[in-house]
């Protein structure tokens, strides 16, 4: 059943709260709509990326290579019209499993082996920035069609390129909700109240679960994260070089994840399916923290009808979470200056492209980056996407910066410590920093969380 106050008539506050939520969505989404449309004047001065190349390479034929581990059918339809402007250029397209790529591409960028154009990801570009040619585009023509170009930077010079920011958030299964005699109106707001409702959706057979009221499953990092930032405990120290895991603040964060979710009366079971998505798919997960990605996976994977709600935070919370960014491109700098040259004609040749980018975005299921897709009507298509615009959750969540793996590698120890081997918390909160310490060591990243504008709040 819903939530139901007391004094009131079954199904009065859930109507109260339906009429309210849609009401203030309308609003939000007029404000915003406004203030789109205020950002696109105000820009409108600014020349900002356009795309005239006539004549690549003085005609002659030239062949780069194209190496990624994600969303190929994008790129491929990005190569195919820039092939049919430029016929005497062909770009191969190379997909590679996730885990070989990243094996495989550090050591052949440092050859003569490696491809010309890379798709590169956050958690990497730290390590992979060393080996990227940097952008040739002005800084001011960048930043007059997107926004967040700081974030593409390794120091002065932009290497990759962000086109769409996520974030973590609920996915539920409609027709479980409705089982348990739940409707939309009844998402939680704290996580009391997603408890209660998951405990409402955890099925067991025999002693055994069979379906998982709430999980976490392949995102036990960033759902720490979360709730890190949650409770107004910073990730890392000052001087944004030092992980914070042996903190009070991570015991607080782990004891919700260990007991509450993964306890013997919690709401999922470590083995219920290796990942949130796909448990999902499997009807074994009813409700699953993930990423907006996870939107379009199930779209594709499943026939699932999902829901979708911001991560529910304590009252009073300085931060819903974490935003992350989706990368796409980097120009290996061991390429030829010819090479080099197409390569960033060919980025200048999408990112200028609204209809181009916007496939990126659809596919990431994130908000855009470039300011003319903000109200595009293909992106507000996207629930998540129009609800995160709407309601502003971007700036309810706390960029990082490009937090690289060697941070995750400390989560991955303290997951597997606490789940898989039965390491009492503090010595495995304490393993954990030992590798943040040694892994971030000399790594270059600094961490740019505090320049998050309710960071006052925080601890």
């Amino acid at each position: 059943m819903g939530f139901v106050a007391d004094g009131a008539a079954p199904g009065a506050t859930s109507r109260r709260r339906r009429v309210f939520m849609r009401s203030l969505y309308v609003h939000r989404v007029r404000l915003v709509v406004a203030l789109v449309a205020t950002l696109l004047i105000s820009v409108g001065t600014a020349r900002g990326l356009v795309y005239d190349t006539e004549v690549v390479n003085d005609g002659n034929p030239i062949v780069l290579e194209f190496w990624t581990p994600y969303y190929q059918d994008v790129f491929q339809s990005w190569i195919d019209d820039y092939q049919a402007v430029h016929p005497n250029v062909t770009i191969r397209l190379q997909h590679q499993p996730w885990g070989d790529y990243w094996a495989r591409l550090p050591v052949a960028l440092q050859s003569d082996r490696g491809p010309d154009i890379f798709g590169i990801h956050i958690g990497w570009a730290a390590q992979l920035a060393p080996l990227a040619a940097a952008y040739p585009f002005a800084d001011e023509d960048l930043e007059a069609d997107y926004t967040l170009t700081e974030s593409n930077k390794d120091g002065e010079a932009t290497k990759w390129f962000n086109l769409a920011i996520i974030h973590g958030g609920v996915f539920y299964d409609r027709d479980a909700w409705a089982e348990a005699g739940y409707g939309p109106e009844d998402e939680p707001e704290t996580l009391e109240e997603l408890m209660a409702i998951a405990h409402d959706l955890t099925v067991r057979e025999n002693g055994r679960m069979t379906r998982a009221g709430f999980c976490f499953q392949g995102l036990f990092r960033d759902m720490i994260i979360d709730l890190n930032y949650q409770n107004g405990q910073w990730n890392f120290d000052e001087t944004g070089t030092r992980a914070l895991i042996d903190t009070d603040g991570v015991r607080e964060s782990l004891a919700f994840m260990l007991n509450d979710v993964l306890g013997p009366e919690g709401t999922c079971d470590a083995l219920i399916a290796d990942t949130n998505w796909a448990g999902m798919a499997q009807g074994r997960i009813a409700m699953a923290y993930a990423w907006n990605w996870v939107g379009g996976w199930l779209d594709d994977n499943s026939n699932v009808d999902w829901g979708w709600f911001p991560m529910p935070a304590p009252e009073g919370a300085p931060a819903l979470g974490r935003n992350n960014v989706e990368n796409t491109f980097s120009v290996s700098a061991r390429s030829s200056e010819a090479k080099q040259a197409v390569a960033f004609d060919f980025i200048e040749f999408v990112l200028s492209s609204d209809e181009r980018v916007l496939r990126y975005v659809l596919q990431a299921g994130g908000v855009p980056t470039k300011r003319s897709l903000l109200d595009d009507t293909s992106v507000l298509a996207n629930p998540i996407v129009a609800r995160s615009i709407a309601e502003g959750i971007v700036d309810r969540t706390v960029y990082p910066g490009a937090m690289p793996v060697a941070y995750e590698a400390a989560y991955d120890r303290l997951r597997d410590a606490v789940t898989l081997e039965g390491t009492d918390v503090d010595t495995a909160l304490a393993q954990a920093q030992d590798v943040a310490d040694r892994r971030l060591a000399g790594s270059g990243f600094v961490a740019i969380e505090r320049s998050y504008a309710g960071a006052d709040a925080f601890r």
